[in-house]
């Protein structure tokens, strides 16, 4: 490194900590902490909406050898700080390192703990919150700061302000989207269908999406408990009887759950990473498919009257995806693919022979 580092610690809640070395901002960042498995771009990672308020440890035991092209350099970032087991500080010429960008955007990291440790305790513990920190000489202080910390209003802070568009050629479809916190490489899956969007507030009503005229509703993901939305929940319950299609992903799947009458359950573990495994009941078809969630919908809860749970996770058994049947739409719980190769991306062509049938 370039710079002599200095000490920095994670601190869980139970007092458990982990010594390191101080990356990008030098100070205190307060979160829940999780880890993600994912091989996947940092820049990507960080400004996933999804993990708005926590702080992100990757397992991936090298980051940042690629550097922070320009065009990234001034995405937001959503997580509260970051953990790696180590950083490259050797880029190519003209490009920023990892440390560099989080510095540039006020994001404390840690290095140089041992990941191996820290996974294996966030498995055993479940959901914790700590903090990254340069200081430990009042614990006290700081395991108060810790144990009072909450995510709330994430939806309400990342959404969108006012209404956005966005065209397809040819234009064949209407999708109005509800965002609720979301990557925005997720669209490329309906622009390249021939899907022009209505990227909507997320506290937009039904009556006002009605309004637009829609051929289908895609209900994004987003971060947080999907309780903690009762009134997008009810806005939700209403657009289910607007008679349009409807596709849900991530949050945008547990709260159109919530608001057919089901239940949500805080896992243990959550899903994080791109591996999960996912079985489809009606063709046996197994999918690998990307995750970062906390919550999933109680299978007990879900009434065969309502809607049918057609795809589970192969490890633990959970709901991943439910086809509803009072009122044309399904939703998943894991993040699509707009690779066309992929074993996912077949469910954009659900929804778009969805809204074809809804014409006819």
């Amino acid at each position: 490194m370039k710079q002599q580092p200095q000490k920095a610690y994670l601190v869980l809640e139970d007092g458990t900590q982990f010594e390191g070395l101080s990356m990008g901002k030098v100070g205190t960042a307060v979160g829940e902490v999780v880890f993600n498995t994912c091989t996947a771009s940092y820049t990507s990672l960080l400004s996933d909406p999804t993990y708005y308020g926590q702080i992100v440890a990757q397992t991936y035991p090298l980051v940042g050898n690629r550097g922070i092209s320009a065009k990234n350099r001034t995405s937001d970032i959503m997580a509260n700080g970051y953990i790696v087991r180590e950083w490259c500080d050797v880029t190519e010429e003209g490009e920023m390192t990892l440390d560099e960008y989080l510095r540039s955007r006020g994001i404390v990291g840690l290095c140089g703990i041992d990941m191996r440790r820290l996974t294996r305790a966030l498995r055993e513990k479940g959901y914790v919150k700590g903090a990254i920190t340069d200081r430990i000489d009042d614990m006290d202080a700081l395991m108060e700061q810790i144990r009072a910390y909450t995510i709330s209003g994430a939806v309400e802070a990342i959404t969108v302000r006012a209404p956005q568009h966005l065209d397809a050629a040819p234009a064949n479809f209407r999708v109005c989207v509800m965002d609720y916190g979301f990557p925005r490489e997720i669209l490329d899956g309906f622009t390249t269908r021939g899907c022009s969007l209505d990227i909507l507030p997320a506290f937009y009503s039904a009556d006002q999406v009605r309004a637009l005229s829609p051929d289908g509703i895609f209900l994004s993901d987003g971060p947080a408990d999907p309780d903690d939305n009762p009134a997008f929940i009810r806005e939700i319950a209403a657009m289910t009887k607007l008679g349009v299609p409807i596709f849900a992903v991530g949050l945008g799947h547990q709260m159109l759950a919530l608001a057919l009458g089901a239940q949500i359950e805080k896992m243990q573990q959550g899903h994080r990473g791109s591996n999960q495994p996912v079985l489809c009941a009606n063709t046996n078809r197994l999918m690998v498919t990307e995750q970062n969630h906390g919550y999933a919908v109680r299978s007990e809860s879900v009434s065969p009257d309502c809607a049918q749970i057609f795809l589970t996770n192969v490890n633990d058994g959970s709901v991943e995806g439910l086809l509803y049947r009072t009122f044309p739409g399904f939703s998943v719980q894991f993040t699509p693919s707009t690779d066309a190769a992929s074993s996912t991306s077949w469910v954009f062509d659900r929804f778009v022979q969805m809204m074809q049938e809804a014409r006819k």
